[in-house]
């Protein structure tokens, strides 16, 4: 049963054609003018490492592809066309504006190109939606350090809510400074009736869950690292939260398929959804990720739940959510 039908958590950056990438990096100047495409590779997966820190820095390479507003265009409808192949009914793709202006785009340029993207990639490849995402960034070494970039981030994407923008996420390194500060931030969003989501327990402590929550963000990406205390798993049970969940991101060196917590997360009655986050760097897809929890014994009625989980949960309107449940309750009843 083909149970993969949807992606909440989904990186336009950590998910471009390889082949593209290496072209347009050697158009754009990104990478030195004979770097081959096996040299490419290698750097793309260089900081592969267990060092979440040095892992982020592959992404300001393809932030770096990704600075004109025809290739930003041209990404996404390369990625929206990919998930239709693979049989996605709705995805939700998210970037940071604010890290596409080197090259002259305001944050609202960039925004509006991953807009027109998702929209050509959807004419041209029938039956599947997109929402956008737009995300707020954790840099240096605290809250304050990008805050007026993060602020034009939530304007802009007021500005473009219900035009092919959906919601707000915070992105980057969940560790560089007390989780709690960017709460004004989140403050600012549901002033302006911005869905929001945010990473949180990733990479950082379990704690960060519970400053999440106290953020009233409507999901969470990744939160698995809720299950360091009962009392974090008890709160996002509480809370009734949907968590973003990511296996393939997250297994590493030292953590395998069968240790990740996602199967206590479905035992213990969490509202799971399953995604890829990034696609290229993770080497999956959201059938691979469905195929990996039914080898270590997730059910088919899990996957199902979980999927529609991610109907309940998405950031559409009204109808695009009506048209999402038709599809899922004529394919699974």
């Amino acid at each position: 049963m083909q149970t993969a039908r949807i992606d909440l958590h989904l990186h336009l950056d950590g998910s471009l054609n390889l082949r593209w990438a290496y072209e347009k990096a050697l158009q754009r100047g990104a990478i030195a003018p004979g770097c081959s495409f096996e040299e490419f590779y290698g750097i793309v997966y260089a900081n592969n490492t267990k060092d979440r820190a040095l892992s982020i820095l592959k992404f300001e390479l393809m932030c770096d592809v990704l600075q004109y507003r025809e290739d930003l265009i041209d990404a996404t409808a390369q990625l929206v066309r990919t998930l239709r192949e693979e049989g996605l009914y709705y995805a939700e793709i998210r970037f940071a504006s604010q890290q596409h202006t080197k090259a002259g785009l305001t944050q609202q340029d960039a925004l509006q190109a991953v807009i027109d993207g998702a929209a050509e990639g959807m004419t041209a490849n029938p039956g599947i939606r997109i929402g956008i995402i737009n995300c707020m960034m954790h840099k240096g070494d605290s809250a304050a350090f990008n805050i007026a970039e993060n602020l034009e981030t939530i304007r802009v994407t007021k500005a473009l809510l219900g035009k092919g923008a959906v919601g707000l996420d915070l992105a980057g390194f969940e560790n560089n400074c007390p989780f709690i500060d960017y709460a004004p931030l989140f403050e600012e969003a549901h002033r302006e009736g911005i869905p929001c989501t945010m990473h949180a327990g990733e990479m950082g402590e379990g704690s960060h869950v519970l400053d999440a929550l106290s953020m009233k963000p409507d999901r969470i990406g990744h939160g698995v690292n809720c299950v360091q205390d009962p009392a974090y798993l008890q709160a996002v049970l509480d809370a009734g939260i949907p968590l973003e969940v990511c296996v393939s991101s997250n297994v590493k060196r030292d953590l395998n398929y069968a240790a990740h917590p996602v199967r206590l997360l479905l035992e213990k009655g969490v509202k799971v959804t399953i995604n890829t986050d990034n696609r290229v760097f993770a080497r999956t897809n959201t059938l691979h990720e469905h195929m990996m929890l039914r080898m270590l014994g997730v059910t088919d009625e899990q996957l199902i739940r979980c999927t529609r989980n991610a109907a309940e949960a998405a950031f559409c309107d009204g109808e695009t959510r009506e048209w999402l449940c038709y599809r899922l309750d004529k394919e699974f009843c």
